[in-house]
């Protein structure tokens, strides 16, 4: 079974979003903007928030199969290590290693400030022939009064349209999946 790019959008970002958390508008309004473009004149998506939370407490969200489960994607896998995956299943009745499945490999992490993924497979994301040439970064750095400001970067958007395309959609998507992020750690889970 395909989805479509809609229910593909429901449920990433991150290429590993879509929000079981119960985010408001205040939680999306924190959510900047912070693209830019690279010495080499290559895109470079950044979308940045500050979380009322120490980096542990965003840590364990995004690297515990509990806690991801919770605010993220309710049938995910973690397999927390450099070449494991973190793999979100869509498809009713789906389990891992399905061929709808959003999957990224884990390629390096430094515990409570780094995250750095790369897509494998991705259910429908538009332009998603060329997301396995993106790095996915995730950066937690601690900030005054316990908190911690999270960036969500993508690098390596080249030229075409599948990287238009897909640069589109995460534009669009990646500040719900850091809102609901946001939402959860600052609950207290």
């Amino acid at each position: 079974m395909r989805l479509n790019s809609a229910a593909a959008a429901a449920a990433l970002a991150i290429a590993l979003p879509f929000a079981a958390a119960a985010q408001t508008p205040a939680d999306l309004a924190a959510v900047h903007d912070t693209s830019t473009v690279d010495q080499t004149g290559a895109r470079l998506l950044r979308d940045t928030v500050r979380i009322h939370a120490p980096p542990p407490v965003i840590w364990r969200a995004l690297t515990d199969q509990a806690a991801y489960r919770a605010w993220a994607g309710p049938t995910s896998f973690i397999d927390f290590r450099v070449g494991g995956a973190v793999e979100v299943v869509f498809a009713p009745g789906g389990k891992p290693g399905d061929p709808d499945n959003l999957k990224q490999e884990i390629t390096a992490y430094v515990p409570d400030r780094l995250l750095v993924f790369r897509n494998l497979r991705n259910p429908g994301v538009p332009g998603g022939a060329v997301y396995g040439r993106l790095a996915i970064v995730m950066e937690l750095t601690p900030v005054e009064g316990g908190m911690t400001e999270v960036s969500l970067s993508q690098v390596g958007y080249g030229d075409g349209r599948d990287f238009d395309a897909l640069y589109g959609f995460f534009k669009a998507h990646n500040p719900d999946y850091l809102a609901s992020l946001k939402a959860f750690a600052e609950r207290g889970n």
